[in-house]
């Protein structure tokens, strides 16, 4: 993956991926790629199976270290932000998410608050709102106290993105 669309959008940079260069052990995937994702607007990554689209999207959710290169969230470079404010910003849901039998639709959705919540306490009653919202968002209300594993695929992606 060497090229990319520079969105430049009205609203400013979401995502600036500056001269990045990725690599498991020796083998190189993403070399040299530069690219711009504007705010609010929806950008799609295409390419060939094993091309880099998944790796470039971990590498700017922090799950895989560059090479080289630095990688821009808002204008600041993910490097100097701590992982928790990073995932405040950012979500990665991969192709095939796996999670622990038992959780229900409500456990998972409240996973997602972590990254707000301060070190004592657990949830409060905005982040419970929030669950809330998202559960309805995503139309799950009927599915809130259901298993995950007793859901349909697209049940199971729409309570992840939850």
């Amino acid at each position: 993956m060497n090229k990319a669309v520079n969105n430049n959008g009205l609203n400013g940079e979401a995502i600036r991926v500056e001269n990045l260069k990725v690599a498991y052990e020796n083998n190189v995937i993403i070399e040299d790629l530069s690219l711009s994702l504007p705010k609010g607007k929806i950008s799609i990554i295409i390419g060939g199976n094993g091309c880099g689209k998944s790796t470039l999207l971990k590498t700017i959710s922090r799950i895989n270290k560059p090479v080289k290169g630095d990688i821009f969230i808002h204008g600041k470079n993910i490097k100097n932000i701590k992982q928790k404010d990073i995932a405040k910003e950012v979500a990665f849901l991969p192709q095939g998410p796996v999670c622990p039998n038992g959780l229900t639709v409500r456990q998972l959705v409240a996973y997602g608050r972590f990254p707000h919540q301060k070190m004592i306490g657990g949830l409060n009653s905005h982040d419970k709102e929030v669950i809330d919202w998202a559960i309805e968002q995503t139309g799950l209300r009927d599915f809130t106290d259901r298993e995950i594993e007793n859901l349909s695929g697209g049940q199971r992606q729409r309570a992840w993105i939850a």
